[in-house]
C-alpha cells in the first residue's frame, strides 16, 4: 500500500471515475445525494466547486490507477481550518488506502497553508471511518443528532478535528 500518490485533478483525465463514484449509491458514506442528469451537467458542477469551493482536490492513485480522492472545502487563512473528505473505492476502502491518502493530505495541507485546524464529519453509520479517524489522532468536537434521514431512519453526525500539533506529534512523524 505504499504506491499511494495523490495527483492534482485533471478533470479530462479524471472525469470519468470522479463521476462514477461521485453518483455512486456508495456516496451515502460522506455527502447528500448529488442529482444531475447528464455527465456534461456532472462536469459543470465540477469545474464551479473546483473554482469556487474545493480549495485543493486530488485524485488518490495506487500503483498508476486512480482508487480514489481527497479535497478541502470550507477554507478559512483567518481562522485556521479547513474541512476536508477522503473517498476510497469500495473494492480498496479496507485496505488501509484512505487512512494513507488521507496522512499525506493531511501532511501537504499543514506544510503548505498556515492552518491551525483540519475538520471532517462522518455519518454515525459510517462506523470503520469514525474507528479509522479516531485511532489516527481525530478528536470527536461534537455531534449533530438526527441530522440526516438514510434509508428509513435518522442519522447523526460527528465532526471530528486534528490540530497540526497533534499531526506532527503522531501521524507526521511516520510519512516522509
Amino acid at each position: 500500500m505504499t504506491n499511494i500518490i495523490l495527483q492534482p485533478v485533471d478533470i479530462e483525465r479524471d472525469l470519468n471515475f470522479i463521476y462514477e463514484n461521485m453518483l455512486s449509491e456508495d456516496l451515502y458514506l460522506f455527502s447528500s445525494v448529488i442529482v444531475l442528469n447528464t455527465k456534461k451537467d456532472f462536469a459543470e458542477w465540477l469545474n464551479v466547486r473546483l473554482h469556487n469551493e474545493f480549495h485543493d482536490f486530488y485524485m488518490v492513485d495506487l500503483d498508476g490507477s486512480s482508487i480514489g480522492f481527497v479535497y478541502n472545502y470550507d477554507f478559512s487563512l483567518i481562522n485556521g481550518h479547513c474541512k476536508i473528505v477522503t473517498y476510497i473505492n469500495k473494492e480498496k476502502r479496507s485496505t488501509g488506502a484512505g487512512g494513507i491518502a488521507s496522512v499525506i493530505f493531511i501532511k501537504k495541507l499543514f506544510e503548505a497553508y498556515p492552518i491551525h485546524k483540519i475538520y471532517t464529519t462522518v455519518y454515525d453509520y459510517n462506523e470503520q471511518s469514525i474507528s479509522s479517524n479516531l485511532k489516527a489522532g481525530f478528536k470527536k468536537e461534537g455531534y449533530l443528532n438526527e441530522f440526516r434521514y438514510y434509508k428509513g431512519s435518522y442519522h447523526g453526525l460527528y465532526i471530528l478535528s486534528m490540530t497540526r500539533r497533534t499531526f506532527f506529534e503522531t501521524l507526521g512523524k511516520v510519512i516522509r
